[in-house]
């Protein structure tokens, strides 16, 4: 049964960070450290430090917060894969939750028009290569339950 001591939680949204932080802290220890990375490049920077037993990781994200002014540093639809992807090539090895507002992503291509659209099982299939085993689950925050799905997903780690 997996420990979790440390947490890192990389959402932009302080409302949804304040809903899955409830249900974190309702299903895990007290004595767990749970850290949050307000945008994508604070969360490489986190994932870089290591140390993380869980990883709680949104898909669309702020690329830099800018001093006084919340997400208007750029934003990227599937920073969240970026992400993964960087865990990859650097052999961070972290159970990774990713709990994302959308179930579909314009591809972000620059030689492409907006019109490419991911679904949610693309970036499910994206993220797990990336990934691998170390994916825990993918859901979609918003829908009615979605915190049940996301304790259940929490409960499913603790007893593997």
């Amino acid at each position: 049964m997996p420990a979790i001591n440390r947490l890192l939680g990389i959402e932009d949204n302080d409302h949804k960070w304040d809903r899955i932080q409830r249900v974190l802290e309702a299903r895990l220890d007290n004595s767990v450290e749970i850290v949050r990375a307000v945008d994508q490049i604070s969360g490489e920077q986190h994932i870089n430090d290591g140390g993380w037993d869980l990883i709680i990781l949104d898909m669309s994200l702020d690329i830099r917060r800018s001093s006084g002014r919340p997400g208007q540093g750029g934003h990227d639809f599937t920073g969240g894969l970026k992400i993964a992807g960087r865990m990859y090539y650097l052999r961070k090895e972290v159970p990774t939750i990713i709990v994302t507002g959308f179930d579909a992503f314009p591809s972000g291509q620059p030689d492409q028009s907006q019109d490419v659209i991911l679904g949610l099982e693309d970036i499910e299939r994206q993220a797990r290569k990336y990934l691998g085993d170390h994916l825990v689950a993918i859901f979609r925050y918003g829908p009615a339950g979605w915190e049940d799905v996301l304790t259940a997903h929490l409960e499913e780690f603790l007893a593997s």
